[in-house]
């Protein structure tokens, strides 16, 4: 396993053990002592979250980042209010505290608890990360396996790109071939109906014709019809006259 990834192991197990203790309801968030604990393995995580960086994406590493933010905020603003004097049980380091000359009772040996854990499980926890700390040699084949990684996503990204490329360059020959049939349709149907208006206005002008031709029959008719008529009276008047 790569140091990177035992690595990140630890610390997602690690953190929501910081988190359930920070939260737990056996927390006395005025014993300064639980707080230093609670700081410290907040140092841990950091730590830790920096050497796993390059197993994770860059928004897991974010949310990480976040969450072990809050933890030390909430451990910062909860060392303010708190105070030595207020710690109800008996660490090892209140020996180191001046005024302190109380042993240890046999139940501060249990340094782990406060993580929800044992004092062997802490220990291997410790001694595993400590080791995946000293193997310059795996960190180097890491760097090596994720540059090779990321000359693999370039290429990857290149011929993807390339794809793209045809396939677009083939839709825009497509569209330009319909366009080209619309345009040609489209020159068809203009000459059609040019030649239909032709047509209808030579129909209009035949009418027009016609019926100016049937309007001068018409005075023709009417002005025979006349003359006739006039004719016929001038003849019968001479008719009488005679």
């Amino acid at each position: 396993m790569d140091s990177s990834k035992a690595v990140l192991i630890d610390l997602l197990r690690f953190l929501p053990l910081v988190e359930e203790r920070l939260l737990g309801k056996d927390f006395d968030v005025s014993d300064t002592l639980q707080l230093t604990h609670l700081r410290q393995s907040v140092e841990m995580l950091e730590s830790m979250a920096a050497k796993c960086e390059s197993a994770i994406s860059i928004e897991e590493a974010s949310e990480i980042r976040k969450r072990i933010a809050v933890v030390r905020e909430t451990v910062d603003v909860l060392s303010l209010r708190s105070s030595p004097a207020h710690s109800p049980s008996q660490y090892r380091d209140v020996m180191l505290l001046p005024g302190r000359g109380t042993a240890p009772e046999a139940c501060d040996a249990d340094y782990a608890s406060c993580l929800n854990m044992t004092n062997e499980e802490f220990d291997a926890l410790i001694e595993e990360w400590a080791e995946d700390r000293e193997r310059p040699p795996t960190t180097i084949k890491v760097k090596k396996k994720g540059r090779m990684s990321s000359d693999v996503a370039e290429e990857q990204i290149r011929i993807d790109l390339v794809k793209l490329a045809d396939t677009m360059k083939s839709k825009a020959l497509w569209y330009r071939d319909l366009l080209v049939k619309d345009n040609e349709a489209l020159s068809k149907y203009t000459v059609e109906q040019e030649k239909q208006l032709d047509t209808v206005t030579h129909a209009a002008n035949e009418a027009a014709k016609l019926a100016k031709t049937a309007r001068l029959s018409l005075r023709q008719s009417l002005f025979m019809i006349a003359s006739l008529f006039f004719a016929v009276v001038f003849m019968m008047m001479v008719f009488i006259i005679t």
